[in-house]
Protein backbone atom coordinates (compact mmCIF):
# COMPACT_ATOMS: atom_id res chain seq x y z
CA UNK A 1 0.00 0.00 0.00
CA UNK A 2 0.85 3.44 -0.41
CA UNK A 3 0.27 5.98 2.14
CA UNK A 4 1.29 9.66 1.96
CA UNK A 5 1.77 10.97 5.34
CA UNK A 6 1.50 14.85 6.12
CA UNK A 7 3.89 16.06 8.98
CA UNK A 8 5.24 19.53 10.21
CA UNK A 9 8.40 18.53 9.61
CA UNK A 10 10.45 15.13 10.50
CA UNK A 11 13.77 14.91 13.05
CA UNK A 12 16.94 15.90 12.73
CA UNK A 13 20.14 15.52 14.68
CA UNK A 14 19.50 19.05 15.70
CA UNK A 15 15.85 18.73 16.04
CA UNK A 16 15.06 15.40 17.04
CA UNK A 17 11.51 15.94 18.43
CA UNK A 18 10.05 17.57 15.08
CA UNK A 19 7.65 15.76 13.77
CA UNK A 20 8.78 12.13 16.00
CA UNK A 21 5.13 11.20 16.55
CA UNK A 22 4.33 11.04 12.72
CA UNK A 23 7.61 9.76 11.73
CA UNK A 24 7.87 6.60 14.19
CA UNK A 25 4.93 5.69 12.98
CA UNK A 26 5.85 5.87 9.27
CA UNK A 27 9.16 3.79 10.21
CA UNK A 28 6.44 1.44 11.48
CA UNK A 29 4.40 1.03 8.68
CA UNK A 30 7.95 0.69 6.29
CA UNK A 31 9.24 -1.79 8.09
CA UNK A 32 5.71 -4.04 7.14
CA UNK A 33 6.30 -3.24 3.80
CA UNK A 34 4.16 -0.32 2.99
CA UNK A 35 5.20 2.14 0.49
CA UNK A 36 5.62 5.07 2.82
CA UNK A 37 6.29 9.16 1.63
CA UNK A 38 6.49 11.36 4.27
CA UNK A 39 5.41 14.50 2.91
CA UNK A 40 7.16 16.97 5.60
CA UNK A 41 5.98 20.69 5.15
CA UNK A 42 8.60 22.93 8.03
CA UNK A 43 6.99 26.45 8.29
CA UNK A 44 9.57 27.38 11.33
CA UNK A 45 11.02 30.42 11.67
CA UNK A 46 14.14 31.51 10.36
CA UNK A 47 15.72 31.17 13.86
CA UNK A 48 15.48 26.98 13.24
CA UNK A 49 18.61 26.14 11.62
CA UNK A 50 18.10 23.57 8.71
CA UNK A 51 18.06 23.55 4.64
CA UNK A 52 15.42 25.52 3.20
CA UNK A 53 13.80 24.83 0.32
CA UNK A 54 13.15 21.04 -1.38
CA UNK A 55 14.83 18.54 0.21
CA UNK A 56 14.80 14.41 -0.82
CA UNK A 57 16.45 11.54 0.85
CA UNK A 58 15.52 8.39 2.76
CA UNK A 59 16.27 8.23 6.45
CA UNK A 60 15.49 5.34 8.28
CA UNK A 61 13.90 3.21 5.64
CA UNK A 62 11.70 5.81 4.88
CA UNK A 63 11.11 8.33 1.81
CA UNK A 64 11.21 12.09 3.10
CA UNK A 65 10.35 14.78 0.56
CA UNK A 66 10.57 17.98 2.58
CA UNK A 67 10.00 21.98 1.71
CA UNK A 68 11.15 23.71 4.14
CA UNK A 69 9.92 27.48 4.00
CA UNK A 70 10.94 30.32 6.66
CA UNK A 71 7.72 31.61 8.05
CA UNK A 72 7.85 32.05 11.51
CA UNK A 73 5.29 34.61 13.74
CA UNK A 74 3.02 35.83 10.51
CA UNK A 75 -1.14 35.98 11.15
CA UNK A 76 -1.91 32.61 11.70
CA UNK A 77 -4.58 32.71 8.59
CA UNK A 78 -2.14 33.49 6.11
CA UNK A 79 0.26 30.54 7.99
CA UNK A 80 -2.21 28.25 7.03
CA UNK A 81 -2.83 29.27 3.49
CA UNK A 82 1.24 28.68 2.82
CA UNK A 83 1.32 25.67 4.54
CA UNK A 84 -2.36 24.40 2.31
CA UNK A 85 -0.21 25.68 -1.07
CA UNK A 86 3.04 23.57 0.15
CA UNK A 87 1.12 20.30 1.57
CA UNK A 88 -0.20 20.63 -2.51
CA UNK A 89 2.80 21.43 -4.12
CA UNK A 90 4.26 18.67 -2.53
CA UNK A 91 1.29 15.91 -3.26
CA UNK A 92 1.57 16.93 -6.47
CA UNK A 93 5.68 16.55 -6.56
CA UNK A 94 5.51 12.99 -4.98
CA UNK A 95 2.42 11.94 -7.26
CA UNK A 96 4.48 12.67 -10.47
CA UNK A 97 7.19 10.54 -8.79
CA UNK A 98 5.99 7.88 -7.00
CA UNK A 99 2.64 7.29 -8.38
CA UNK A 100 -1.20 8.21 -6.87
CA UNK A 101 -1.49 7.21 -2.80
CA UNK A 102 -4.00 4.95 -1.71
CA UNK A 103 -4.35 6.94 1.51
CA UNK A 104 -3.24 9.99 3.16
CA UNK A 105 -2.54 10.27 6.61
CA UNK A 106 -2.01 13.59 8.09
CA UNK A 107 -1.22 14.68 12.07
CA UNK A 108 -2.96 17.48 14.18
CA UNK A 109 -5.34 19.12 13.47
CA UNK A 110 -3.83 22.32 11.65
CA UNK A 111 -1.94 20.17 9.54
CA UNK A 112 -4.87 18.14 9.18
CA UNK A 113 -7.17 21.47 7.93
CA UNK A 114 -4.74 22.86 5.68
CA UNK A 115 -4.24 18.82 4.16
CA UNK A 116 -8.18 18.97 3.66
CA UNK A 117 -7.66 22.39 1.97
CA UNK A 118 -4.80 21.14 -0.28
CA UNK A 119 -6.20 17.93 -1.10
CA UNK A 120 -10.10 17.38 -0.64
CA UNK A 121 -10.77 17.21 -4.34
CA UNK A 122 -7.78 14.74 -4.86
CA UNK A 123 -10.06 11.90 -4.86
CA UNK A 124 -8.01 9.99 -2.46
CA UNK A 125 -9.10 8.19 0.94
CA UNK A 126 -8.00 11.19 3.97
CA UNK A 127 -7.28 9.78 7.41
CA UNK A 128 -5.71 11.98 9.97
CA UNK A 129 -4.48 11.29 13.71
CA UNK A 130 -5.08 14.10 16.65
CA UNK A 131 -2.61 14.39 19.19
CA UNK A 132 -3.34 18.25 19.95
CA UNK A 133 -3.38 18.51 24.46
CA UNK A 134 -5.58 21.23 24.52
CA UNK A 135 -8.17 18.45 23.22
CA UNK A 136 -7.92 17.16 26.64
CA UNK A 137 -9.06 20.65 28.23
CA UNK A 138 -12.63 20.37 29.59
CA UNK A 139 -13.38 23.91 27.29
CA UNK A 140 -11.98 23.95 23.39
CA UNK A 141 -11.21 27.39 22.90
CA UNK A 142 -13.33 28.77 20.02
CA UNK A 143 -10.46 29.05 17.34
CA UNK A 144 -10.22 25.19 17.57
CA UNK A 145 -14.00 24.58 17.73
CA UNK A 146 -13.98 26.89 14.32
CA UNK A 147 -10.96 24.62 13.24
CA UNK A 148 -12.04 21.14 14.12
CA UNK A 149 -15.46 22.64 12.23
CA UNK A 150 -13.58 22.54 9.16
CA UNK A 151 -11.78 19.77 9.66
CA UNK A 152 -13.08 16.64 11.14
CA UNK A 153 -16.02 15.78 9.48
CA UNK A 154 -14.36 15.83 5.96
CA UNK A 155 -11.86 12.92 6.94
CA UNK A 156 -13.06 9.57 6.11
CA UNK A 157 -11.23 8.49 9.03
CA UNK A 158 -10.43 10.06 12.51
CA UNK A 159 -7.75 8.54 15.00
CA UNK A 160 -7.00 9.77 18.50
CA UNK A 161 -4.15 8.57 20.36
CA UNK A 162 -5.93 8.38 23.47
CA UNK A 163 -9.88 7.63 25.19
CA UNK A 164 -10.25 11.56 26.35
CA UNK A 165 -9.36 12.86 22.85
CA UNK A 166 -11.88 10.49 21.63
CA UNK A 167 -14.74 11.85 23.63
CA UNK A 168 -13.96 15.39 23.34
CA UNK A 169 -14.20 15.04 19.02
CA UNK A 170 -17.37 13.21 19.24
CA UNK A 171 -18.71 15.03 22.16
CA UNK A 172 -17.56 18.66 20.19
CA UNK A 173 -17.54 17.76 16.88
CA UNK A 174 -19.67 14.66 16.16
CA UNK A 175 -17.51 12.37 14.93
CA UNK A 176 -16.61 9.12 16.52
CA UNK A 177 -12.57 8.70 16.61
CA UNK A 178 -10.83 5.48 16.69
CA UNK A 179 -8.29 4.82 19.27
CA UNK A 180 -4.94 3.82 17.89
CA UNK A 181 -1.59 4.74 20.71
CA UNK A 182 1.47 6.57 19.54
CA UNK A 183 4.32 4.19 18.46
CA UNK A 184 6.50 3.58 22.08
CA UNK A 185 10.28 2.65 20.75
CA UNK A 186 11.08 -0.38 22.25
CA UNK A 187 14.19 -1.06 19.86
CA UNK A 188 15.72 2.12 22.30
CA UNK A 189 14.11 1.57 25.24
CA UNK A 190 14.35 -2.50 26.42
CA UNK A 191 14.44 -4.14 28.95
CA UNK A 192 17.74 -5.57 29.36
CA UNK A 193 18.49 -9.25 31.14
CA UNK A 194 22.43 -7.84 32.27
CA UNK A 195 21.89 -7.09 35.90
CA UNK A 196 22.22 -3.85 37.24
CA UNK A 197 23.98 -3.00 40.23
CA UNK A 198 23.15 0.90 42.45
CA UNK A 199 23.04 1.81 45.64
CA UNK A 200 19.64 3.57 47.26
CA UNK A 201 16.42 4.82 44.79
CA UNK A 202 16.41 5.73 41.60
CA UNK A 203 13.35 7.52 40.05
CA UNK A 204 14.01 9.06 36.58
CA UNK A 205 11.63 11.36 34.80
CA UNK A 206 11.60 13.01 31.09
CA UNK A 207 9.89 16.17 29.71
CA UNK A 208 9.97 19.33 28.26
CA UNK A 209 11.18 21.79 31.31
CA UNK A 210 7.39 23.63 30.71
CA UNK A 211 4.94 24.92 33.53
CA UNK A 212 2.22 21.54 32.38
CA UNK A 213 5.13 19.04 32.44
CA UNK A 214 5.39 20.72 36.29
CA UNK A 215 8.48 19.32 36.79
CA UNK A 216 8.98 21.85 39.98
CA UNK A 217 5.81 20.39 41.68
CA UNK A 218 8.00 17.05 40.91
CA UNK A 219 11.16 18.72 42.73
CA UNK A 220 9.69 20.47 45.72
CA UNK A 221 8.03 16.79 46.06
CA UNK A 222 10.95 15.02 45.71
CA UNK A 223 12.58 17.23 48.19
CA UNK A 224 10.02 16.30 51.04
CA UNK A 225 10.59 13.03 50.67
CA UNK A 226 13.80 12.82 50.41
CA UNK A 227 14.23 14.00 54.05
CA UNK A 228 13.31 10.88 55.07
CA UNK A 229 15.75 8.85 53.25
CA UNK A 230 19.48 9.44 52.20
CA UNK A 231 19.43 7.09 49.48
CA UNK A 232 17.58 8.44 46.70
CA UNK A 233 18.32 10.09 43.98
CA UNK A 234 16.03 12.07 41.05
CA UNK A 235 17.53 12.33 36.99
CA UNK A 236 15.49 14.90 34.93
CA UNK A 237 15.66 14.88 31.16
CA UNK A 238 14.56 17.26 29.01
CA UNK A 239 14.96 21.10 27.79
CA UNK A 240 12.79 24.34 28.13
CA UNK A 241 11.88 27.50 28.88
CA UNK A 242 11.81 26.59 32.48
CA UNK A 243 15.19 25.35 33.23
CA UNK A 244 16.57 28.47 34.86
CA UNK A 245 13.91 28.37 37.60
CA UNK A 246 14.18 24.57 38.13
CA UNK A 247 18.02 24.86 38.49
CA UNK A 248 17.50 27.92 40.98
CA UNK A 249 14.59 25.68 43.26
CA UNK A 250 17.34 22.44 43.19
CA UNK A 251 19.64 25.09 44.96
CA UNK A 252 17.16 26.49 46.70
CA UNK A 253 16.41 23.33 48.95
CA UNK A 254 20.04 22.14 48.75
CA UNK A 255 19.55 19.39 46.83
CA UNK A 256 22.65 19.63 44.29
CA UNK A 257 24.15 16.09 45.36
CA UNK A 258 20.45 14.48 45.01
CA UNK A 259 18.59 16.27 41.68
CA UNK A 260 20.19 16.37 38.19
CA UNK A 261 19.17 18.40 34.98
CA UNK A 262 20.59 16.39 32.30
CA UNK A 263 19.34 18.59 29.50
CA UNK A 264 17.69 16.83 26.36
CA UNK A 265 19.75 13.71 25.56
CA UNK A 266 19.48 11.16 22.67
CA UNK A 267 17.36 8.14 23.07
CA UNK A 268 20.05 5.67 23.91
CA UNK A 269 21.26 7.77 26.28
CA UNK A 270 17.71 8.03 28.04
CA UNK A 271 17.25 4.82 27.77
CA UNK A 272 20.66 3.74 29.59
CA UNK A 273 19.49 5.94 32.90
CA UNK A 274 15.91 4.06 33.18
CA UNK A 275 18.13 0.82 32.80
CA UNK A 276 19.56 1.52 36.05
CA UNK A 277 16.42 3.85 37.46
CA UNK A 278 14.27 1.52 39.87
CA UNK A 279 10.93 3.91 38.64
CA UNK A 280 9.55 6.56 36.53
CA UNK A 281 7.60 9.98 37.38
CA UNK A 282 5.87 12.62 35.69
CA UNK A 283 3.73 14.83 36.78
CA UNK A 284 1.93 16.42 34.06
CA UNK A 285 -1.55 18.43 34.07
CA UNK A 286 -2.34 17.58 30.40
CA UNK A 287 -1.32 14.33 28.45
CA UNK A 288 -2.90 14.14 25.12
CA UNK A 289 -1.09 9.81 25.23
CA UNK A 290 2.09 10.05 27.09
CA UNK A 291 4.69 7.98 25.59
CA UNK A 292 7.41 8.31 28.07
CA UNK A 293 5.69 6.19 30.47
CA UNK A 294 5.23 3.74 27.71
CA UNK A 295 9.29 4.09 26.98
CA UNK A 296 9.63 3.90 30.91
CA UNK A 297 7.10 0.74 31.06
CA UNK A 298 9.65 -0.91 27.98
CA UNK A 299 12.43 -0.85 30.72
CA UNK A 300 10.38 -2.91 32.57
CA UNK A 301 9.93 0.13 34.94
CA UNK A 302 6.98 0.87 37.08
CA UNK A 303 5.40 4.23 37.00
CA UNK A 304 3.90 7.36 38.93
CA UNK A 305 1.61 9.02 36.55
CA UNK A 306 -1.27 11.64 36.47
CA UNK A 307 -4.84 11.28 35.83
CA UNK A 308 -3.97 13.83 32.79
CA UNK A 309 -6.22 12.10 29.96
CA UNK A 310 -3.77 9.99 28.36
CA UNK A 311 -2.16 7.85 31.34
CA UNK A 312 -5.54 6.23 32.09
CA UNK A 313 -5.55 4.24 28.81
CA UNK A 314 -2.97 2.13 30.50
CA UNK A 315 -1.65 2.88 34.34
CA UNK A 316 -2.87 0.20 36.39
CA UNK A 317 -1.92 -1.91 39.20
CA UNK A 318 0.20 -4.05 37.85
CA UNK A 319 2.28 -1.20 36.29
CA UNK A 320 2.14 1.64 38.69
CA UNK A 321 0.33 4.37 40.62
CA UNK A 322 -2.22 6.74 38.97
CA UNK A 323 -2.30 9.97 40.76
CA UNK A 324 -4.54 13.15 40.45
CA UNK A 325 -2.18 16.37 38.74
CA UNK A 326 -0.90 18.87 40.83
CA UNK A 327 -1.24 17.93 44.28
CA UNK A 328 2.25 17.76 46.01
CA UNK A 329 0.98 15.87 49.10
CA UNK A 330 -0.57 13.00 47.00
CA UNK A 331 2.99 12.58 44.80
CA UNK A 332 4.84 12.72 47.97
CA UNK A 333 3.03 9.14 49.25
CA UNK A 334 3.18 7.86 46.33
CA UNK A 335 6.62 8.29 45.87
CA UNK A 336 6.81 6.76 50.11
CA UNK A 337 4.55 4.23 48.70
CA UNK A 338 6.89 3.45 45.32
CA UNK A 339 9.87 3.44 47.54
CA UNK A 340 8.54 0.71 50.13
CA UNK A 341 7.02 -1.67 47.13
CA UNK A 342 9.17 -1.20 43.51
CA UNK A 343 10.76 -4.64 43.69
CA UNK A 344 7.09 -6.29 43.83
CA UNK A 345 6.39 -5.11 40.65
CA UNK A 346 7.14 -7.80 37.78
CA UNK A 347 9.56 -5.90 35.09
CA UNK A 348 8.76 -8.84 32.66
CA UNK A 349 4.98 -8.57 32.41
CA UNK A 350 5.31 -4.78 32.68
CA UNK A 351 7.34 -4.71 29.54
CA UNK A 352 5.74 -7.18 27.56
CA UNK A 353 2.47 -5.88 27.92
CA UNK A 354 3.96 -2.73 26.47
CA UNK A 355 5.47 -4.72 23.32
CA UNK A 356 1.91 -6.14 22.90
CA UNK A 357 0.22 -3.04 22.78
CA UNK A 358 2.09 -0.16 21.76
CA UNK A 359 5.19 -1.79 20.15
CA UNK A 360 5.90 -0.75 16.37
CA UNK A 361 4.56 -3.70 14.79
CA UNK A 362 1.54 -3.35 16.97
CA UNK A 363 0.73 -0.09 16.35
CA UNK A 364 1.47 -1.05 12.88
CA UNK A 365 -0.75 -3.65 12.64
CA UNK A 366 -3.79 -1.04 13.85
CA UNK A 367 -2.81 1.24 11.08
CA UNK A 368 -2.63 -1.50 8.37
CA UNK A 369 -6.16 -2.50 9.30
CA UNK A 370 -7.91 0.78 9.60
CA UNK A 371 -6.50 2.15 6.15
CA UNK A 372 -7.86 -1.30 4.16
CA UNK A 373 -11.60 -1.01 6.23
CA UNK A 374 -11.17 2.29 4.83
CA UNK A 375 -10.30 2.17 1.52
CA UNK A 376 -12.98 -0.76 1.20
CA UNK A 377 -16.05 1.29 2.42
CA UNK A 378 -15.15 4.23 0.28
CA UNK A 379 -14.49 1.81 -2.47
CA UNK A 380 -17.92 0.19 -1.72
Amino acid sequence: MRVFIISRGYPSEKYVTNGIFEFDQAKALAKQGHEVIFLANDLRSLRRKRKFGSESFIKDGVQIEALNIPCGKIPKGLLMKIRSTVIQRLYNRCVRKYGKPDIVHSHFLEISYCTVKALKDKGVPLVMTEHLSTMNNTVIPENLIALGNNTYKYYDKVIAVGKQIAETIENNFGVEAEIIPNVADTESFSLRNLPVRHNGFRVISVGALIKRKHMDLLIEAFTEFAEKHDDVSLEIFGKGEERENLEKLIAENNMRSAITLHGAKPREEIAESMQKADCFVLASDVETFGVVYIEAMAMGLPVIATKSGGPENFVNDTNGILIEPNDKDILVKSLEKMYDTYKQYDKGKIKDNVIKNFSPDAVAEQLSKLYRQTIKTISG
